[in-house]
């Protein structure tokens, strides 16, 4: 408090007799951006430049301000001023050039950087600017000589002895990190963000006590970080002290409304102490102060769905955003974000009529009558049905007399079409400092989206985080055949989500998905294409449901894959198991009882001819259908198994790179 009070009679006592002097303005600019306090220091340099336009170190000033906010367009516009000013300060030149790493002209920053330490071999701003262009690229080894080399400059460097701690965590050295934050405890203990990352490292590593401690010493020197609060209320939620972690969230709050992590840990506290009403108030003003918040209007709705009836105003008022959304993303001829947004509404409010037909026309249009029916059915069935809606049922009604399941008098919706079944579990990070728990939000939609692909029977395990041991204990008991282990990591612009799956039986290492995504709709986006994923890397299996001498139909239809370049043998039920490690199926030969030659394809089912493997006809109803992509060297083309190489290590080094430049 002494702190924040000499701060303010230090702003009075400088700009209230002396508002017209440029320099006491840029004094007390530079004192706010001692503190972190971005914005209002922009505003005192502002006010200096209209005092003097030409100003340098006001220039100077705002591009730094501007740099540490990640707005490096804006950035680079004051820099190129304070070049223009002083073309040989080097100061400026090193700041120019860490600002186009920023906005990606990685060769241009690279010259720039090249030519200081031409001049200046010791520069260790410079030599700071290349390795982060090294972590850029992903080079990481490279990254950590340079690093090294700085300190064989400056033994006791705070930037380059926290840089490495960070390299080595993320290339699972943890003793080398462990060791290279003690030297920055032991040179500079009085530093408050070198605590900070101490007890960041710490987080990562689980160690919360430590993480804690570490994190109050940070706010016993500059009791204003809040960074340091922000993940303080992310280790109180983690330890389960949840009115603690409201305490410090409301301190961040009273600071500034706008913070919209701190309401987000706020409504998460209330729900832990089922005080669901005013955990829902919490989310709804997140939500109003950052109204692209994916994950706060997830959590919002989540609330409501567990508080309110289905037919609440709140519930309608939430499902029709989705609907407006979907309805700008079908206008853009956007149908998978459209479909998203209309399902995502109808979990909100089930009896939200424009999005269940509007969902039900993008069906009719994918060729999904059945399914497409079946909505305006619903309709029906509440009562808010249409002249429209009723003819166009029985339109379609009459055109489906024909279909392949009135044919074989097979009901898909009676089917059990879930050969594989899925169990579905989440870790969480104790540093997540922007969205706590944003695994089990991810967790729930992945098993939301999946549940409209009846190939799965997905067993969502959504009411503690789990470790590897406990989701391959509980995946194992319950006969899953695999198991995924949702986890996610994220900064302000960027977020990655990770689905580790492992083989239900034997524990092994399965498969790993990653996604990454930034810009607007990051998170929906991310989802989405992970289920994707997901759907395309699994096994395809089905069964015959009926037989009528050579023709026979199985329950796999347009609507479960794409049955392009595959062949479909006939397996004994019970017969087929999977495979000890990786994605794939096991059988012997003599179990191959025949092979499927696909005719008509319908949505749920397929109508063909079978033809037997041998002497003996023994292909019954039950056994499997399997589909085998007839050209195995493509097998990897065909199932995208993992994110581009470039776009993962694009993002492991976004989030590296975000807590490298925090690093002063």
């Amino acid at each position: 408090m002494r702190k924040n009070m000499f701060v303010i009679a230090f702003l009075l006592c400088s700009l209230l007799p002396l508002a017209a002097s440029p320099i006491k303005l840029f004094e007390a600019g530079k004192e706010l951006q001692y503190h972190e306090n971005w914005y209002g220091a922009v505003e005192l340099y502002q006010q200096a430049l209209k005092e003097n336009p030409a100003y340098n170190a006001v220039y100077q000033g705002l591009a730094e301000c501007f740099y540490a906010l990640g707005e490096y367009d804006q950035a680079i516009v004051y820099a190129e001023k304070a070049r223009r000013y002083a073309p040989q300060d080097v100061d400026i030149e090193n700041l120019y050039a860490f600002i186009l790493i920023g906005i990606g002209k990685l060769e241009d920053a690279q010259k720039i950087f090249s030519g200081i330490l031409n001049r200046y071999p010791n520069n260790l701003d410079a030599r700071f600017g290349m390795a982060e262009i090294e972590v850029t690229g992903g080079r990481l080894t490279n990254a950590s000589e340079l690093y090294t080399a700085a300190l064989r400059r400056q033994s006791e460097n705070r930037k380059a002895l926290l840089s490495l701690a960070l390299l080595s965590h993320e290339t699972g050295n943890t003793k080398a990190a462990e060791s290279y934050v003690s030297r920055a405890l032991q040179y500079h203990g009085d530093n408050a963000q070198v605590h900070y990352f101490a007890g960041y490292l710490a987080a990562l590593a689980g160690k919360l006590s430590e993480a804690e401690g570490r994190i109050r010493a940070a706010l016993t020197i500059n009791e204003e970080y809040d960074q340091a609060r922000a993940l303080l209320c992310s280790l109180l939620y983690s330890s389960g002290r949840y009115r603690e972690a409201i305490t410090v969230a409301d301190l961040r709050i009273a600071s500034d409304r706008k913070r919209a992590d701190a309401w987000y840990l706020k409504a998460l506290c209330l729900m832990k102490l089922k005080d669901n009403t005013q955990a829902f108030e919490a989310a709804q003003t997140g939500l109003s102060v950052d109204s692209e918040n994916e994950l706060m209007r997830t959590l919002l709705e989540d609330i409501a769905v567990q508080t309110f009836d289905f037919e609440d105003a709140q519930r309608k008022s939430l499902a029709k955003a989705h609907q407006t959304k979907g309805d700008s993303f079908l206008n853009r001829n956007m149908t998978d974000q459209a479909l998203y947004e209309y399902r995502r509404a109808l979990k909100v409010y089930p009896y939200d009529t424009d999005s269940r037909q509007a969902y039900s026309n993008i069906l009719m249009r994918q060729g999904f009558y059945e399914r497409a029916i079946q909505q305006l059915e619903f309709i029906q069935s509440i009562e808010k049905s249409t002249a429209r809606i009723n003819d166009t049922v029985e339109a379609y009604s009459k055109m489906l007399d024909h279909s392949v399941r009135n044919r074989w008098k097979i009901d898909p919706l009676y089917l059990n079409k879930a050969h594989l079944s899925i169990g579905l579990f989440y870790q969480v990070n104790a540093a997540n400092v922007f969205h706590p728990e944003a695994e089990k939000l991810t967790s729930a939609l992945i098993n939301d989206i999946l549940s409209y692909n009846r190939r799965f029977a997905i067993s969502a395990n959504l009411d503690t985080p789990s470790s590897y041991m406990e989701a391959f204990r509980k995946a194992r008991t319950a006969g899953n055949d695999y198991f995924g282990i949702v986890s996610l990591r994220e900064n302000e612009r960027d977020i990655q989500i990770t689905l580790d799956l492992y083989v239900g039986r034997t524990g092994s290492k399965a498969e790993t998905l990653t996604v990454y995504r930034s810009g607007n709709d990051r998170f929906s986006n991310a989802v989405r294409r992970i289920t994707d994923m997901f759907g395309q890397a699994m096994p395809v299996i089905g069964s015959i449901a009926g037989r009528s001498q050579a023709e026979a139909v199985i329950d796999i239809g347009s609507g479960d894959c794409d049955f392009t370049d595959y062949t479909i043998e006939i397996v004994k039920n019970g017969t087929v198991t999977i495979a000890n490690e990786g994605i794939g199926l096991l059988y012997n030969e003599k179990d191959v009882l025949g092979t499927f030659t696909i005719g008509r394809i319908a949505e749920d089912l397929t109508e063909g001819t079978l033809t037997r493997k041998g002497y003996y006809d023994k292909m019954t109803k039950g056994d499997l259908a399997v589909l085998i992509y007839s050209d195995p060297q493509k097998i990897g083309n065909k199932t995208e198994k993992t994110v581009d190489g470039a776009d993962r290590r694009g993002q492991q080094m976004s989030q590296l790179l975000s807590l490298l430049r925090s690093i002063h």
